[in-house]
Formats: C-alpha cells, sequence, structure tokens
C-alpha cells in the first residue's frame, strides 16, 4: 500500500528518540484487551438502536490473493456498519 509506506517514510524522518514502543507482550495482552473492550463499548451502543432504528443484514463476495471465494456479513444500520462475519466459500458450488 503507498499509504503504508508513506507512514512509514514519515515516522522514519522523525526524531522519535524519547518514544519507546511497547513490547509485543504490551501489545497483545493490556494493550489489545484495553481496545477490545473500547470496540466492543462502541458496538453495545449501536446494537442498541438496531430495535428502535432496524437493521439489515448484507453480504458481499470477493476473492483474496490466493483466490478463496469469500463472503462477507455486514449489519448496516442508521448509525454506520459492523463487520459480523467473513466465510471461506471453497467448498460451495453455485
Amino acid at each position: 500500500s503507498p499509504y503504508w509506506r508513506d507512514l512509514v517514510t514519515y515516522i522514519a524522518n522523525c526524531n522519535l528518540s524519547v518514544y519507546v514502543p511497547p513490547s509485543s507482550e504490551r501489545l497483545r495482552t493490556g494493550l489489545l484487551e484495553q481496545q477490545k473492550t473500547r470496540v466492543n463499548k462502541l458496538l453495545e451502543y449501536q446494537k442498541l438502536t438496531w430495535e428502535q432504528h432496524g437493521v439489515s443484514i448484507v453480504s458481499d463476495g470477493w476473492t483474496d490473493l490466493q483466490r478463496h471465494p469469500l463472503i462477507n456479513f455486514i449489519a448496516t444500520s442508521a448509525n454506520g456498519l459492523i463487520f459480523l462475519k467473513a466465510i471461506d466459500a471453497s467448498d460451495e458450488y453455485k
């Protein structure tokens, strides 16, 4: 992605000598759990509006880089979208 390349170039050109990134242990435990909790609270709020305003489930098919056919399921409402699930449809026939 050109955006990723631009981000890495920008960071490399910054004077970040005082910044100490979190350890991989901290990233995959505490920080990940904090973000998971935060995202779940945001999603819960959005789901509470579904009964009052309605919700639709939509699907979208695509093929990944390994050429696996995938089907995404997404909940859409007035407050936005929530990705629900993706399934590999390799074993399914049209």
